[in-house]
C-alpha cells in the first residue's frame, strides 16, 4: 500500500534538502522508500549524448535498460503522468515527490520563505510547513526531520483508488484521504487497498471494491476446490481475451 507526499515549494526553499532527511530517516525505520523528482525544462534527458544507451534511443530503442554491478537503469522516450508513475512503485511504502506545485488532491509538505509563498501552495491536503508558520497547520525546520518523518507517517494516506465505494464510511476517497491528513481516520482504513483480488487489464491495475473482491475471490476457490492440485492460499489466474 503505497503512500505519496509532494515537497512542494519556489526555487532555493530547501525542498531537495526535505527530500534528503525523509528519505534517510524512512529508510532507517525500515520503509522501502522511492522518489520522483518533477524536472520542468523541456527536452531534458538523464542521457547523456554519444553515450551507448543515449544511440540506442536514437537509433529507435523506445525503451532502454542499463544494467550494471550495483545499478538499473530503465529510460522510456515517452511522455507520462505522475499518476502512472506511482501506480509503478507499489512495491514501495513511500514516494517522496519533489515539485509539482500544482498537484491536486495528494498530501504534500510546502517549503515556503514568506507567508504569500505559503498562501500560494498551501491547500487542504497540506499536512505541514517548513521555513513559515501558519495557525493551525504543523510547522518544522529543516533540521526537524525526525519530527516531521513522524507526522509523514500518521498523516499522509495511501495512492487511493478513486473508486468512491464508501466502505471506509466515507462518500468518496478523498474525504477519506483529509481525514487522514487531519488526524481522524488512520491511513490504513481503506478496504479496497486491503486486496483479496488484484486485477490487471493490459498492466494497468483495476481497483475493485471488497464486496467484489469477495464475490471473484469465492466464485473462484469454489470452481477450484474440486480441481486435483488447485488448492492453496495464493491463487493466480490469467485470463487473455480472445480477438473478435
Amino acid at each position: 500500500m503505497v503512500r505519496a507526499v509532494a515537497i512542494v515549494g519556489y526555487q532555493e526553499t530547501g525542498k531537495t534538502k526535505i527530500v534528503e532527511g525523509l528519505v534517510r530517516e524512512l529508510s532507517k525505520r525500515g520503509y522501502r522508500v522511492a522518489t520522483v523528482k518533477h524536472v520542468v525544462e523541456r527536452g531534458f534527458s538523464i542521457d547523456r549524448p554519444d553515450k551507448d544507451t543515449w544511440r540506442h534511443a536514437r537509433a529507435g530503442a523506445r525503451v532502454v535498460v542499463s544494467l550494471a554491478p550495483r545499478e538499473l537503469a530503465t529510460i522510456e522516450r515517452r511522455s507520462a503522468k505522475l499518476e502512472e508513475v506511482l501506480r509503478g512503485l507499489e512495491k514501495s511504502d513511500f514516494v517522496i515527490i519533489e515539485g509539482f506545485k500544482g498537484l491536486k488532491n495528494s498530501a504534500k509538505i510546502v517549503a515556503a520563505r514568506s507567508k504569500a509563498d505559503l498562501r500560494k501552495l498551501a491547500d487542504e491536503f497540506t499536512i505541514a510547513s517548513v521555513g513559515v508558520r501558519k495557525a493551525g497547520l504543523p510547522a518544522f525546520e529543516l533540521k526537524h526531520v525526525k519530527r516531521l518523518a513522524d507526522l509523514v507517517e500518521r498523516r499522509v494516506p495511501p495512492v487511493l483508488p478513486e473508486i468512491d465505494c464508501k466502505h471506509c464510511g466515507y462518500k468518496t476517497c478523498r474525504e477519506f484521504a483529509l481525514a487522514v491528513i487531519a488526524g481522524k481516520r488512520r491511513w490504513d482504513g481503506c478496504p479496497t487497498l486491503q486486496e483479496r483480488v488484484i486485477l490487471t487489464v493490459d498492466g494497468r491495475q483495476v481497483f475493485l471494491n471488497p464486496f467484489i473482491q469477495d464475490m471473484i475471490a469465492g466464485a473462484i476457490v469454489g470452481i477450484l476446490s474440486s480441481l486435483k492440485g488447485a488448492k492453496g492460499e495464493r491463487i493466480e489466474l490469467k485470463v487473455v481475451k480472445r480477438a473478435g
